[in-house]
């Protein structure tokens, strides 16, 4: 393609920022618009990236602005939505939607669906598959520096479906995508919790079995210690592997004890943001000319989302479920329609309410960036403060 690739960005909140700073690292690519309902939002990232057009309504930005990328970067329950819009438009050539996929399997399916049938390429940003660390486990387990692997162990919080999403995935990727066999799950959700206006668990864990006796425990929001997105462990036959997306430990018999991997990594380099996200670009528009699929495809990703509901339809049905996965909706949502979980406290509540910006004072706001604090830094301490 001659011309730049012309680019906009569907919600302005934190994790467009992540998008951004990727599309700014590549000459291939322009970013045209913006699209907020949020005038503040908007009109921050136009002026800190140069960007010329801002938009309240997704329809008006298509048609003006004839993107052939699409960034999806708002909550999780419209992202099906959002990509069904986005996909229909004669100009787009790809999408990258936000994690986690979709609320529920069936939405995600219908994701595919859509883009599919109007030839738009479908990425989902699980961007992590991109960081050094990440890349370079894969590698050394492909080796057989750990033998044969057998189990993976993951600790999250703040959500399955917030941090969860990251880590199933990053032990699928760097396990060479193995195909689920089954999962096992518990959960618990004794309060009203939700996180970006969906309901979530206060808790729960899954035992996922894949093919050839390989294994991995999840944990969720049980232990606020070591818990992170990017950090798993995988035990093979004949040692073990600690992988973060910036950081490799490899234990086995010639390594003598546990022996650091170097990943030459650059002082300045954002391994998170910057150019994982840029990578992540790179690919779409490789996937776009070249007809080579992304590592992040939406046919790759949807076997995580799927993942993640069954653990939820097993803690419903209180059995062992076999994939592929029969139920399409939310199984959350299922269990509290059938009034499954015992609410302690009825109250609702939203772990990410902080970051709505509809009733905040924005002169503070831009008092706190301008002191060099993130968009959660300072919604967090502007919600103190009301």
């Amino acid at each position: 393609m001659k011309n730049k690739y012309k680019v906009a960005v569907v919600g302005c909140g934190s994790i467009a920022n992540a998008h951004l700073e990727g599309y700014k690292k590549l000459p291939k690519v322009e970013v045209k618009a913006v699209v907020d309902t949020n005038i503040a939002a908007r009109e921050m990232y136009m002026k800190e990236y140069q960007i010329p057009n801002g938009y309240e309504n997704l329809e008006a930005m298509l048609i003006e602005i004839n993107p052939d990328i699409v960034s999806i970067c708002v909550w999780h329950k419209l992202h099906d939505v959002m990509t069904a819009k986005i996909a229909k438009y004669p100009s787009v050539k790809g999408i990258i939607c936000e994690k986690p996929m979709a609320i529920g399997l069936g939405k995600a399916e219908e994701m595919i669906e859509v883009c599919n049938k109007n030839n738009v390429k479908l990425i989902i940003s699980h961007q992590r598959r991109f960081t050094p660390g990440w890349m370079k486990a894969k590698d050394i387990i492909q080796s057989g520096s750990i033998g044969v692997p057998t189990r993976g162990e993951i600790r999250v919080k703040d959500g399955l479906l917030n941090w969860g999403t990251h880590s199933i995935d990053g032990v699928r990727y760097v396990l060479g995508e193995p195909e689920a066999k089954w999962v096992f799950g518990a959960l618990e959700r004794s309060t009203n919790k939700f996180e970006r206006n969906t309901a979530i668990e206060d808790c729960c864990m899954g035992l996922v079995q894949f093919e050839d006796n390989l294994q991995f425990f999840i944990q969720s929001d049980l232990l606020d210690n070591n818990c992170d997105a990017g950090r798993f462990n995988i035990i093979g036959t004949n040692g073990m592997i600690y992988v973060e997306e910036t950081k490799v430990k490899l234990f086995n018999d010639h390594s003598n004890g546990w022996q650091n991997i170097k990943l030459n990594l650059d002082k300045d380099d954002k391994a998170i943001g910057g150019n994982t996200n840029a990578m992540q670009v790179d690919e779409i528009i490789e996937w776009i000319e070249k007809d080579k699929e992304s590592r992040s495809s939406a046919r790759i990703a949807i076997k995580t989302q799927e993942i993640m509901m069954a653990i939820y339809e097993s803690a419903r049905k209180n059995m062992v479920i076999k994939l592929p996965l029969k139920e399409k909706k939310y199984p959350l949502d299922l269990m509290i329609d059938e009034k499954k979980l015992h609410l302690f406290d009825e109250k609702k509540y939203d772990i990410r309410e902080f970051l709505n910006r509809d009733n905040i004072d924005e002169n503070n706001y831009s008092k706190l960036k301008l002191q060099g604090l993130s968009h959660n830094e300072i919604m967090q301490k502007l919600n103190l403060q009301k």
